[in-house]
This record gives structure tokens, sequence and C-alpha cells, in this order.
């Protein structure tokens, strides 16, 4: 008696499993491509937030500022600016919110931006 299985319904699930990939990719890709940081709230201290676009601006006005964000995610084309009043002034950004924050964008350096990004907790 020869074995012959039946490939097709193992095919049929491999197809099927593709198109739930392909379909997960881009569920996942459209998500990312709106990725600006949201639900800032100032819970210590004084910074402004506003988002125009593709830009985050925080200002803070005091040394130390705690915000609590529901999700950080930064996106390739994105920008956030952080403008503290001084090279002391300290910021402890919280992320209370329960998705994973994905950070796609690169580090620009101008004067002290560095210094006051290693000051920036998250």
């Amino acid at each position: 008696m020869k074995y012959n299985p039946d490939f097709s319904s193992r095919f049929r699930i491999l197809k099927g499993g593709k198109i739930s990939l392909v379909v997960s990719a881009l569920i996942g890709s459209i998500t990312i491509l709106s990725a600006s940081p949201t639900g800032g709230v100032v819970t210590s201290g004084v910074a402004n937030i506003s988002q125009s676009g593709a830009i985050t601006n925080i200002t803070q006005s005091t040394n130390k500022a705690t915000i609590n964000w529901q999700n950080f995610s930064i996106g390739a084309n994105e920008t956030v600016n952080f403008a503290q009043p001084n090279v002391n002034a300290i910021a402890l950004n919280r992320i209370v919110g329960n998705e994973r924050s994905v950070i796609e964008s690169t580090k620009r350096k101008r004067t002290s931006l560095d210094t006051k990004l290693k000051r920036c907790a998250f």
C-alpha cells in the first residue's frame, strides 16, 4: 500500500499564513509611519508640549520637569526637540502606556544638544 499524503490542505494553510504575515507587516508599518510621541502630560515643573505635523517641541521653563507619555515613538521622518532653560536643566520622560516605543529617527547635533539629551531621561 502506497502512502499518498494530501498536501493540498497544508499548502492552503501555508498560503493563508503568508497572507496573514503580509497583512500584519502592512499594519505594523502604518502604525510606525504615524508614530509621534502621544499623551504627554507634565506632572511636575513647567513645560509646554506642541506638535505640528512631524515635529514635536517640548519647551521646558523650569530646571526640573517630569512628563508622562502614553507612547514616545519617533518615526524616521519625525523630529522631537527639547528646549531647556540652561545646561543644568533635567527632564524625566516616563512612558506609562502599554505600547512599546520605537525610535527610528536620527539624532541631530546642535550646540549643546548632546549634553541636553543626556540630561533627558527616558
